[in-house]
């Protein structure tokens, strides 16, 4: 078998529980951030993003448990994001988005998933 006709399976490795002041941001200028706080059923989810009334593009995260100090919550986090509205929706559903989110250049934004 050469490399033309090898198949190759990679499995992914899941990192642990994140904790408080481990995930790093990139926002400043036009660029922010979302966090998307979601219930613990979602754990090892994949939550998909797109600018709003755009294509799908596989742009996606995991939702993992965050350990702070005052317990563990579950979230998808996107660390860098240019400014503008965004929809949600867990990967690979053919479902309308769950959710929308407006990012600010230089902010943090925050929702609950899903929306109430």
């Amino acid at each position: 078998m050469n490399a033309d006709t090898a198949s190759h399976s990679h499995a992914e490795t899941v990192p642990p529980p994140s904790g408080e002041a481990t995930v790093v941001l990139d926002i400043g200028g036009d660029r922010g951030a979302a966090i998307v706080f979601t219930p613990s059923s979602l754990e090892g989810s994949e939550i998909e993003i797109r600018p709003s009334g755009e294509s799908w593009a596989g742009v996606h995260t995991g939702v993992r448990p965050r350990h702070l100090r005052d317990g563990v919550c579950f979230a998808a986090v996107f660390g860098t994001l240019p400014a503008g509205e965004y929809q949600l929706r867990v990967k690979g559903s053919r479902s309308e988005p769950i959710m929308s989110v407006g990012v600010t250049g230089g902010s943090i934004t925050e929702g609950r998933w899903p929306p109430g």
